[in-house]
């Protein structure tokens, strides 16, 4: 299987800021007719944007403008609180997504090395500074708590500004 055709800049969905294109590289599973969801037949399932392998962490990328999330929600009058709302679909995109990395594994023949790899996920919000962020806290912790350490290493919300950065440590 070759996954470096489904490798591509990473993209913001970020409305305030114009869409950037990041300057990092990473593997898409979300979306267009190049992506892993696409490859393994996975097209209605829920999914974060990129895979990244970077030393020994293996993230998990959802790029959302969760500010527009929330004014759009709050436009369509939903029934549940806007803020759950998000939570309960970034929810489904973590599982569904932790079920498209067990099947790209199994294709791939992950070696026994490879198995301690820490999976993380960042969820990168539209925002410049990490105080613009501080309205998803509540989803960090609640993602968390569900989430770690069983699946995942760690879960964090990120302004997009820090993202490249993670990415590029060790």
């Amino acid at each position: 299987m070759q996954l470096l055709r489904h490798r591509e800049y990473i993209k913001t969905e970020c409305t305030l800021i114009g869409s950037p294109i990041l300057k990092t590289k990473a593997l898409r599973i979300d979306a267009n007719t190049k992506s892993l969801k696409q490859q393994f037949n996975c097209k209605s399932m829920k999914s974060c944007d990129y895979f990244k392998l970077k030393k020994n962490n293996f993230y998990f990328i959802e790029v959302s403008d969760f500010n527009q999330q929330l004014i759009d929600l709050s436009n369509k009058k939903i029934s549940t609180t806007d803020k759950k709302y998000i939570k309960m679909e970034i929810n489904l995109k973590l599982a569904d997504t932790l079920l498209i990395f067990n099947e790209m594994s199994k294709k791939i023949k992950i070696n026994a090395k490879n198995t301690l790899l820490k999976k993380k996920a960042l969820l990168v919000a539209c925002a410049k500074h990490p105080s613009d962020i501080v309205n998803f806290a509540y989803l960090e912790r609640e993602l968390a708590r569900h989430y770690c350490p069983t699946h995942f290493a760690n879960i964090k919300v990120i302004p997009y500004t820090m993202l490249e950065t993670i990415l590029k440590r060790r």
